[in-house]
């Protein structure tokens, strides 16, 4: 009886182990996701099951878990990685909203993966269609880009107009920005150009409350004049352009809530069929 009991204990202590050493992996190393739509199609496509690498950028670590029971903002910071976040980078992310659009909360359950089309520092444009980077093209997936340029037809409805959403300034699919893309640190004025571009990004890391009055920005009674981020954003966009949304209609999304680069395609199902498609097995994401 002795010796079973010893024997129960060593399986469950490796059983133990094992449980601890897969969580920390999914925690801080790997994670793994099934697509379900074809938003990157056709690097990525529905029924492809990802790994993703969390070391690239520096995996978040989390102060406590608190927010896994009471669905708060999690208190996080990140560790170093070993590369930055580059153009063209396929990024996994938390997406920008929970309980409404009307403020940028990060929604714990529910992730995007897009690729980065802008990092902080740059200025971005869309020009006839086509993506521009600090004046130059050849971002995203051009031949989409090519498709919505000559395009004659009518667009779908809530497809054609991007953030930030006003008559003003009528950005669209075809003709939207410049847009900055802020870094940590940077300072901005605060003009009603910024407040309509910005608003919700600078509340988000602020927590205060801005409103446009006769041309100036107040937070309560007190007027703004500038503005300096706490974090850097990202303009990320789907691959299919035709059908994604991304920073095009969401915005920009803060550092803390990318949580690594898509690496491997490691396995991958017809959603129709339920075959396996064997050609996209262990393909390398770019």
């Amino acid at each position: 009886m002795k010796k079973l009991l010893k024997t129960l204990f060593q399986y469950l202590t490796v059983i133990v182990l094992s449980l601890t050493i897969a969580l920390l992996l999914r925690l801080f190393v790997v994670d793994f996701y099934s697509i379900p739509s074809d938003s990157m199609a056709p690097t990525i496509e529905p029924g492809d099951f990802i790994m993703v690498n969390k070391l690239s950028f520096g995996a978040r670590m989390y102060k406590n878990f608190d927010f896994l029971k009471n669905q708060t903002e999690p208190e996080m910071w990140r560790v170093k990685g070993y590369a930055p976040i580059r153009h063209g980078d396929v990024v996994v992310f938390n997406f920008p909203y929970n309980k409404g659009w009307n403020k940028i909360r990060m929604h714990l359950s529910r992730f995007y993966i897009k690729r980065c089309i802008g990092i902080p520092g740059d200025t971005l444009c869309i020009r006839n269609a086509f993506y521009e980077i600090n004046g130059k093209q050849g971002f995203g997936n051009l031949e989409d880009q090519q498709m919505i340029a000559d395009y004659q037809g009518e667009f779908p409805q809530g497809i054609y107009h991007t953030i930030p959403f006003d008559f003003r300034l009528n950005w669209n699919i075809r003709e939207m920005g410049p847009l900055y893309i802020p870094r940590q640190g940077d300072r901005i004025t605060l003009d009603t150009t910024a407040y309509r571009l910005y608003k919700k990004m600078i509340e988000y890391e602020s927590g205060i409350e801005l409103r446009e009055r006769e041309g100036q920005i107040y937070n309560g009674d007190s007027l703004m004049n500038d503005y300096t981020f706490r974090t850097s954003w990202y303009f990320m966009g789907g691959d299919k352009m035709w059908n994604s949304q991304d920073s095009r209609y969401i915005g920009l999304i803060p550092e803390e809530f990318i949580v690594g680069k898509a690496a491997w395609v490691l396995t991958s199902t017809d959603l129709d069929t339920e075959e396996y498609r064997w050609e996209r097995f262990f393909k390398s994401i770019k």
